[in-house]
């Protein structure tokens, strides 16, 4: 009977392997013609994926039917892999969008159609790879992007695509080998082995993929690592490696990211037009966008319309960039928000903690409802987007955009300081004035429910300063004008801004720095504005007043409304009143505006900072983000020990650290006097210069920099020494003594006393700390002219008495430098 039965199975056997032989070449077609498809679809969708399908061969199917026969008595029609494909990517991102091919081109078999991460719980990791079980669908191939024509001989069999990543397929193919081919069971240690690798290496995968998205990100912003120069000089060789490679669309498409990351509309429009018939998404999206952005004044114009038909090009399904879905949005905004809204859904939904789609969203939604109701339910995905956002300004991707989409995200969540905080950093990264405009107008939009927004007219009014600032523009500055204080006459320059601590909490601490202002003020002429009641900072700001009522104009910003308990300084020569309800950055933000409408570039400005709370870190960072002189005392505490550890400033070009010392802040306030005439500044300068070298003499190396000669000195050390020329009349004028011109004969000589050497020695190494933290000079452990760092950088007080030796000895020269261009020092009656 067992022999009859194994005679029946091997008969049986035997017809099903013949009759498999003779359908095979149908199958060796269909796998060819599949390869074409998914190599010509893995072009577009993971450029580097490797492509593999074959038809069963006769032997694999002979081992199957045998090991599988109570499960297939049909074989040939029933087992669904007699041709198999695969598609191996890198990503998993990549396996998406090859899914969503295949869902789109093909017959699917879905019963049998197996997505193994589904199986899966949440708690469990392991193998993850899809297995469609498809079938050619008639009439679709070919198609603009897959040029390949489908036998008839192939329609209605049977394939099975695996789509996994590479690490996936290192595993699924061990685990194939060794445990599904095995002709025993595997023991169960070996079994939980091949379950750990697979929890271990979907972690890594994932890692990879974050890894790979963050760079390519990277990459494609190039601002973050390249200066506009470099960007330039980029374009021109690509152009030329272009030129011997016309038809490189990928090379073509990176010369046009350069030319958007430089605003070059027209440049990126040259480059990428030729190349719209290799369909190639990225270029129909950025030549789309780069369209709009050109032709953005006229919405109905014809290469507008060109622009968002590219866009809409590069959106077609499957489409899985939330980036483009997101601009083609943008060119309906404003014109049928409807529809725009729609278009910002869908690539919120690809991607939904994308802040450019996101924020963009829920404009829409709050704009159309004009109602913010929807923001308490969607408060989580917001807060997840202003993470997103963090994390791209931490590696310096997507600027100043990361910046702008944070503002909006945190107005709308009822944060204003955090909001205006993210907009002032916005404005200090912008470099296109399109940038500050996009911006401004979504905040216009935003006004239909400004009173529920704490903050929206903050945001609106520096978005408006900072364009008039950095872009300036007629009818923006006109704007600006609109919104000076009325009434009041224009500030006249040079112009120094004190903020800090005025809370009762700090009023003592506060006071120990009176000596410190009235002396870093004593040779200030000029304007002086500060908060105009008499807490705080700002009662200081009142007791400088009254100490130069003649050299200096202080200037008060207080609301219209001020707490009770505060009262207004009278000492003040001027008080502003702003529409505010209490104090807040509208102040600040009003006194930016009087400046700018009265001509006063934030360039000229400079603003000394101790200690503060939320209004004076705000302070700090709207002048910074304007472009002025930030310099705070290190050690105040609070607000500026909050920004002298903020990532996004602390390293800012603008912002200084000033030891507590008198003279540093006396220098660094400076005394608005111009400076001396060129050849007479050049001329002292050198003999400064001459003198030093002969004082250092042996002390340094003689390859030290600083000691070349004047005509090999690097410029900053000449700027320095031209610098302290400037600043000789200062000192004298501090010991009663004035400078005057000898029309002939010898210069009378003098000797200063010690007392007098001390006082000028003291004035002079301020001075010089203060010019060279302007220069970009920091404290180090080393004096290094090539990264700028000395250890001298400190107050007086804590100068080496040797080291003071050195200041001393160079003013009790000033007589010789000055007598040396016919200048001679005289005593005061």
């Amino acid at each position: 009977m067992a022999d009859s039965t194994q005679e029946a199975d091997l008969r049986w056997a035997c017809e099903q392997i013949e009759k498999y032989r003779a359908t095979r070449p149908r199958y060796v077609t269909f796998a060819q013609t599949l390869r074409q498809v998914l190599e010509q679809a893995a072009r577009r969708y993971a450029p580097e994926a490797i492509v593999q399908t074959r038809a069963k061969s006769i032997a694999s199917f002979a081992e199957k039917i045998q090991r599988k026969k109570a499960k297939y008595r049909d074989p040939v029609n029933q087992i669904t892999d007699l041709c198999g494909g695969r598609v191996i990517t890198h990503t998993p991102e990549e396996v998406k969008a090859i899914c969503a091919f295949i869902e789109q081109h093909f017959d699917v078999d879905r019963a049998n159609t197996i997505d193994v991460s589904q199986r899966l719980k949440p708690t469990e990791f392991g193998y993850r790879s899809v297995h469609y079980i498809v079938q050619f669908r008639p009439g679709i191939f070919p198609t603009k992007d897959i040029n390949v024509a489908i036998p008839q001989e192939v329609l209605g069999l049977k394939a099975e695509i695996q789509v996994r990543t590479i690490l996936e397929h290192a595993w699924a193919d061990f685990n194939h080998r060794l445990v599904y081919k095995s002709p025993f069971p595997v023991p169960a240690r070996w079994q939980r082995e091949f379950a750990g690798l697979a929890a271990m290496l979907e972690r890594v995968d994932n890692a990879f993929a974050a890894i790979e998205a963050g760079l390519k990100t990277y990459a494609a912003n190039y601002g973050a690592y390249m200066s506009e120069e470099q960007m330039r000089e980029e374009m021109a060789l690509l152009e030329t490696v272009l030129a011997c490679d016309p038809q490189n669309a990928e090379l073509a498409h990176r010369i046009g990211k350069l030319a958007i990351a430089l605003g070059d509309w027209p440049k990126a429009i040259e480059v990428l037009s030729p190349y719209v018939p290799s369909g190639y998404p990225p270029i129909l999206r950025d030549l789309g966008v780069a369209l709009c952005k050109q032709h953005r004044a006229d919405p109905e114009s014809p290469p507008y319309r060109q622009g968002r038909a590219y866009l809409e090009a590069a959106c077609a399904p499957p489409c899985t960039d939330a980036d483009a879905l997101a601009s083609l949005a943008g060119t309906w905004k404003g014109i049928d928000d409807r529809k725009a809204k729609e278009y910002y859904r869908q690539a919120f939904e690809l991607d939904p903690t994308d802040p450019y789609p996101f924020g963009n969203y829920l404009e829409c939604e709050i704009v159309e409802s004009k109602d913010i109701s929807v923001v308490r339910l969607l408060t989580p995905a917001i807060q997840a987007a202003i993470r997103r956002c963090r994390d791209q300004a931490d590696v310096g991707v997507n600027l100043p955009w990361a910046f702008y989409d944070m503002g909006k995200l945190y107005l709308l969540l009822g944060k204003p300081y955090e909001s205006l905080t993210a907009y002032a950093r916005a404005v200090r990264l912008s470099t296109k004035e399109w940038m500050v405009e996009t911006s401004l107008r979504s905040l216009d939009r935003l006004s239909v429910v400004e009173e529920a927004l704490p903050g929206h007219e903050w945001a609106r009014r520096l978005l408006l300063l900072g364009w008039g600032v950095k872009f300036p523009h007629p009818a923006v500055l006109e704007q600006v004008s609109r919104l000076a204080s009325p009434g009041h006459p224009a500030v006249a320059g040079p112009v120094v801004i004190l903020s800090g601590g005025c809370d009762a909490s700090v009023e003592q601490e506060m006071q120990t720095y009176r000596r410190l202002l009235r002396e870093g003020f004593r040779d200030f002429r000029g304007t002086l504005i500060c908060g105009g009641t008499m807490a705080g900072i700002s009662g200081l700001a009142g007791e400088v007043q009254q100490a130069y009522p003649a050299a200096i104009r202080t200037i008060g910003y207080i609301p219209q409304v001020i707490p009770a308990g505060v009262t207004v300084d009278e000492r003040y020569g001027e008080i502003r009143r702003t529409t505010g309800h209490d104090f807040s950055p509208l102040e600040a933000l009003q006194y930016w505006t009087d400046l700018v409408a009265s001509g006063i570039s934030p360039e000229q400005v400079r603003l000394l900072g101790i200690n503060g709370g939320a209004i004076a870190a705000a302070e700090y960072r709207l002048a910074l983000a304007l472009g002025a002189r930030v310099a705070v005392i290190e050690g105040s505490g609070r607000a500026v020990a909050q920004l002298l550890a903020d990532e996004d400033w602390h390293t800012s070009s603008r912002l200084l650290r000033l030891p507590a010392d008198a003279m540093t802040v006396r220098a660094f306030i400076g005394s608005g006097n111009p400076r001396l005439e060129p050849e007479l500044r050049e001329s002292l300068g050198r003999a400064i210069h001459e003198a030093f070298r002969q004082l250092q003499a042996g002390r340094r190396a003689s390859e030290d920099p600083s000691l070349a000669e004047w005509n090999a000195l690097l410029e900053n050390l000449k700027e320095s020494n031209r610098q302290q020329a400037d600043h000789m009349a200062e000192k004298l004028r501090q010991i009663g003594c004035t400078v005057h011109r000898v029309a002939s004969g010898q210069v009378s000589p003098i000797t200063f006393t010690e007392s007098e050497v001390e006082v000028m020695a003291e004035m002079e190494h301020g001075r010089w700390v203060a010019e060279r933290l302007l220069d970009g000079w920091t404290r180090g452990e080393k004096r290094d002219v090539y990264r700028k760092t000395n250890p001298y950088l400190v107050p007086w007080s804590a100068l080496p008495d040797d080291v003071k030796e050195w200041d001393r000895e160079t003013v009790r020269r000033i007589p010789e430098f000055l007598a040396k261009v016919g200048l001679e020092i005289r005593r005061q009656a």
